[in-house]
């Protein structure tokens, strides 16, 4: 009897140890939280942390990419000082 409890332990934890923790299989990447220091305008030294998940940043990025690239293409093609 032993024998066979200490078998069906084994197995029990063997199991137990081969199925993959539910949590990791369904987190997004891109609700991770990253920290960034920012530097505070008007100062020289001072700088705020500024918390964010992955998503969010990536998001700030396109949105100034698309800015810029607005201003590039309205600028493109018209005369100086227009």
């Amino acid at each position: 009897m032993k024998m066979f409890t200490t078998a069906l332990s084994w197995t029990i934890l063997l199991q137990a140890a081969a199925v993959p923790a539910a949590t990791s299989a369904t987190t997004n990447p891109n609700d991770e939280v990253r920290c960034r220091r920012i530097e505070v305008t008007g100062s020289i030294v001072r700088k705020e942390r500024v918390c964010k998940t992955r998503g969010e940043w990536r998001r700030l990025a396109e949105a100034g990419n698309g800015v810029a690239r607005a201003v590039v293409d309205y600028s493109t093609g018209r005369p100086s000082g227009q």
